[in-house]
């Protein structure tokens, strides 16, 4: 289940799920971002986890407010706590690694 987030729904869709969530920070012009989707949507899918996609050009606040310097960035987040990050183009296996 993937699902775009905003300052608006951040709180709601991440914060207070209960369950693991993936928040994708992309940049529609990102080359390797383009290249994550694909893997960030089968782990997703695979794994029934909620995939949260948040476009950095439009949620600048949200940018600020967790200190993105560069894209793709993955936060990994299990009932509502920060539990990995990471930066760049990734492997399945990486993330697979990160949800652990």
């Amino acid at each position: 289940m993937e699902i775009e987030i905003n300052k608006e729904n951040f709180e709601e869709e991440v914060l207070n799920y209960k369950g693991t969530v993936i928040v994708d920070f992309f940049g529609t012009w990102c080359m390797p971002c383009k290249m994550l989707k694909p893997i960030l949507e089968k782990v997703s899918k695979e794994q029934n986890i909620k995939l949260a996609t948040i476009d950095i050009d439009e949620n600048e606040e949200l940018v600020r407010e967790f200190g993105i310097m560069s894209v793709p960035t993955v936060k990994i987040y299990k009932n509502g706590n920060e539990i990995a990050t990471s930066v760049g183009l990734v492997s399945e296996n990486r993330i697979l690694e990160l949800i652990k």
